[in-house]
């Protein structure tokens, strides 16, 4: 509540005697005979307070803009959480058309209009017709926010083409570059104004932005726009050259009144402008009889100067004491001293709904009955028993000098937030408090939305924790089913060996194995769906044979749906098969799917994948479904399956072992790509999951390739006499490889670690080391600056010999160090030897077609 809707109240002051009486008989002598001099200090003083209204209100408009920046930077932080926490354009859309209401709750109606551009998408919570064609990459508001980094930016003022009213967008940059958050605030809503609303009366407020334009006006005139900027640009004219300029300078308005100009300039550029009725400052017009009896006033001058010069050391502090205590009155909107004693009342500040209802003076009890009508029954009961006569004395007696609380007040047809305290100071007066009251409705507001915001972030991360150990209790289990399968057969395998019985040797060795690859399998979906959370999986766009690639991926599913006892279709409608993407994601995509469908499916069952084209604007939609008729879900579980932490319990004939995660990475991929899925299920009758993808589909035809000649099956690769560097730091591992590459003729050189391979390699002959498996977590060095340090080495070899990185690090981001590091390929542990060695053979061969020496034989030449 502004303290402009409120009236002081001067308090009598006691006489001081007969000197007194004297001043003040001389003083109003020497006003009547000097009126003249008196109109040119009220012209003075009318042109400060002018001067410092204008600056006041052009304060007011500047927190009202940085009010506004403040909220467009918190709507900014909540929307890069939703777009970090991998939220969709509808949930940023939900949350800026809630935001968009609590905004119109607080400041207004059609005052602000807040909308997003992310990932190169306009997200608006108001969406206008033509918004998908807007361009505003070429807008104002759009390149300053990316200019500005992070910064707050603000545009200038502009007509906006759809309501046609003068507009300023404030923006700001996301966390994620190109993105942009911005709030059109409309300057002509006089609610952004409403200060304005308690100026004095006759005065015209004006608003101008640094070209003069007129931005708002408050007048009491029902002038035109179009007047008005007239009006308005005559102002700025006026102040630019100075014709207006001056304590005693004046113009005629609209009416023909004479009017005083003050304004003030913001740091913006932008001008407010006050204009007064002179009238209002003076007297009036008969102002001719003061030149008479002007000279009278030298004869006073003398008597007053002796009472003059005392009162000139004190004016200063009293000035300051006075404006300190109306500096401090305009923080509350109603001010009484109570004296408890006489049991009355006095009025320093009241507010307008008072204002003839409440006398200034009275007794308390009527105080009283006016505060009852305008809070509530059951409020004024606790007020009344607080703020008692009977109460305050004995607060007083108990020395309690502050003391007051929160209470809800009728202002109007509404109810805010108000603050009461009584004061006292037994110093300053014995019997009496200050009762004082303060609008907190904004302060109580924002605290009970930031309580309910904590709240909700309790209640989230509640859920988040009740989910995550559900989850890990269930991981918990299915790692250690293929663990302690692991550790149970090796017992009983070194009790058949015990026992020589190698065929028991044989079977126990291929469960280990299968064990070891269901443990991989869910360390695997732990991890990815750890790197989607942290949004470390960018996308690897290239142009790839689609067609080619879901054949591919179908054989494999089609021989595992064939050994279960299951048919598997596919079926492909494909215009253009060659598209620009990430393939590894949409196999990885599909391959979760088809997998999820062979385990969740009983022999005799049907597995369909079908993939259509569809042409949509620049880029072609291809939609992928896979369609099975095996076990189905439950309606309460659908609501669920994108969980990260939640899977369902399902019976089926065979066990299946799994996290739980692969349809929440599914879903966390398919949004990566753009992507969107739908999924429909019913229980006992199966499953029907739909992705679609906006993939850029490649045009001009691609040359047609000769038909594969028969396969022939590659040789396993040789390592007899091979002579290979393994740099491992792990005890463990290096006894398994080095057992390995040996049993397969190969002669290992160890290194613990990437400085002890380095020496090695330098000091070994030319030609001599014909691969390196360089570990990437080492101590010491590390492997890709060991890799780094041997392709440098002035030797012949150095650039020739193979280095393969053979390490746990096994995401894409690991594959392009070790690339950047100068090693040729990467093969993830746990090491498959015979993958290994196709890796081996392929550097060899592509080594031999570019002339350097391939083998043992050769190097020897």
């Amino acid at each position: 509540m502004e303290s402009k809707e409120s009236k002081f109240y001067r308090l009598p002051k006691a006489s001081s005697g007969l000197l007194s009486f004297l001043m003040l008989v001389f003083v109003a002598v020497l006003l009547v005979l000097s009126i003249l001099l008196v109109r040119t200090k009220l012209l003075q003083n009318a042109d400060n307070m002018g001067m410092a209204l204008a600056k006041s209100y052009a304060m007011e408009e500047e927190m009202s803009l940085s009010s506004l920046r403040q909220t467009t930077l918190l709507a900014a932080s909540y929307v890069d959480e939703i777009t970090a926490s991998g939220g969709s354009d509808q949930e940023i859309q939900e949350f800026l058309q809630g935001y968009f209401i609590k905004l119109a709750e607080i400041l207004g109606e059609s005052i602000v209009d807040p909308y997003a551009v992310v990932d190169g998408r306009l997200i608006e919570a108001n969406p206008w017709e033509g918004d998908q064609d807007y361009d505003y990459g070429s807008t104002d508001w759009y390149q300053g926010a990316l200019a500005a980094h992070q910064e707050v930016y603000s545009s200038d003022v502009y007509r906006d083409v759809i309501t046609g009213q003068q507009v300023m967008t404030i923006s700001v940059e996301l966390e994620q570059p190109g993105d942009v958050l911005a709030l059109d605030v409309y300057l002509e809503r006089a609610r952004l104004h409403r200060f304005t609303e308690s100026k004095p009366e006759n005065f015209s407020y004006y608003l101008c932005d640094r070209d003069g334009s007129l931005l708002y006006a408050m007048t009491p005139w029902d002038e035109g726009k179009a007047d008005l900027q007239q009006y308005a640009a005559f102002l700025i004219s006026g102040i630019r050259d100075g014709s207006v300029v001056g304590y005693d300078a004046s113009f005629k308005d609209l009416n023909g009144v004479q009017r005083g100009i003050y304004y003030y300039q913001m740091d913006t550029g932008w001008t407010v402008i006050l204009t007064i009725p002179l009238n209002s400052i003076l007297f009036g017009d008969q102002n001719l009889t003061v030149y008479i009896i002007a000279g009278i006033a030298f004869l006073m001058f003398l008597m007053l100067s002796v009472l003059t010069i005392r009162d000139i050391f004190q004016s200063h502090r009293m000035r300051r004491a006075d404006d300190t205590i109306h500096i401090l009155g305009d923080s509350f909107y109603a001010i009484y001293r109570v004296n408890f004693q006489q049991e009355s009342y006095e009025t320093v500040k009241m507010y307008e709904d008072s204002e003839g209802v409440l006398p200034p003076r009275g007794d308390y009890s009527c105080l009283l009955n006016h505060i009852r009508e305008h809070v509530k029954a059951s409020t004024y009961q606790e007020f009344e028993k607080s703020f008692s006569l009977e109460e305050i004395r004995r607060r007083v007696q108990q020395g309690v000098a502050d003391y007051g609380g929160d209470y809800q007040r009728r202002f109007g047809d509404a109810y805010r937030w108000v603050n009461i305290r009584t004061l006292y100071n037994k110093a300053v007066a014995a019997d009496e408090v200050i009762l004082c009251f303060r609008d907190v409705d904004v302060e109580r507001r924002q605290q009970m939305q930031h309580m309910i915001l904590l709240q909700d972030a309790l209640d989230a991360a509640r859920k988040s924790t009740r989910a995550k150990s559900n989850f890990f209790n269930r991981m918990s289990h299915d790692m250690r089913t293929p663990l302690n399968a692991i550790l149970g057969y090796c017992g009983l395998a070194q009790k058949c060996q015990q026992e020589d019985d190698p065929a028991k040797l044989r079977d126990y060795i291929r469960k280990i194995d299968f064990a070891g690859s269901q443990l991989l399998t869910l360390i695997n979906d732990i991890l990815e769906l750890s790197r989607l959370e942290a949004g470390k999986a960018d996308l690897q766009q290239s142009e790839f044979d689609l067609q080619r690639m879901l054949e591919n991926n179908a054989e494999i599913f089609r021989d595992q749906a064939q050994a279960d006892g299951k048919t598997f279709t596919l079926s492909l409608d494909l215009k253009n098969p060659r598209v620009v993407g990430d393939c590894k994601k949409i196999a990885q995509v599909l391959n979760n799917l088809l997998t999820n469908a062979v385990k969740y499916t009983n022999p005799g069952d049907q597995i369909q994948l079908e993939v259509r084209q569809f042409d949509y604007q620049q880029h072609s939609k291809y939609q992928f479904v896979v369609e099975d008729t095996g076990i189905g879900m439950t309606p309460n579980f659908l609501e669920h399956l994108f969980d990260p932490y939640s899977r369902e319990t399902a019976f089926a004939l065979q066990p299946t072992v799994g996290t739980g995660l692969g349809m929440p990475i599914v879903k966390s991929l398919v949004q990566q790509m753009s992507g969107e899925i739908a999924v429909e299920s019913v229980l006992g009758e199966g499953s029907r999951f739909t992705v679609t993808l906006p993939l850029k589909a490649v045009q001009t035809a691609a040359p047609e390739t000769p038909a594969p000649a028969a396969p022939v099956e590659e040789p396993a690769f040789d390592w007899a006499g091979r002579r290979v560097l393994l740099a491992e730091d792990n005890e463990l591992n290096m006894e398994i490889g080095t057992e390995v590459l040996s049993m397969c003729g190969a002669e290992v050189v160890p290194a613990v670690n990437g400085e002890e391979a380095v020496r090695t390699f330098s000091a070994s002959a030319p030609y001599s080391i014909d691969a390196i498996l360089m570990d990437m977590q080492m101590p010491v060095m590390d492997g890709c600056t060991a890799a780094r340090a041997i392709r440098a080495l002035n030797r012949p070899d150095a650039e020739w010999v193979p280095i393969i990185a053979v390490t746990a690090n096994a995401f894409a981001e690991d594959i392009n160090k070790t690339t950047q590091a100068g090693m040729d390929d990467h093969v993830a542990k746990p090491i498959d030897f015979v993958l290994l060695g196709r890796v081996l053979q392929k550097v060899i061969q592509e080594r031999a077609a570019a002339g350097h020496p391939a083998d043992p034989a050769k190097k020897e030449e």
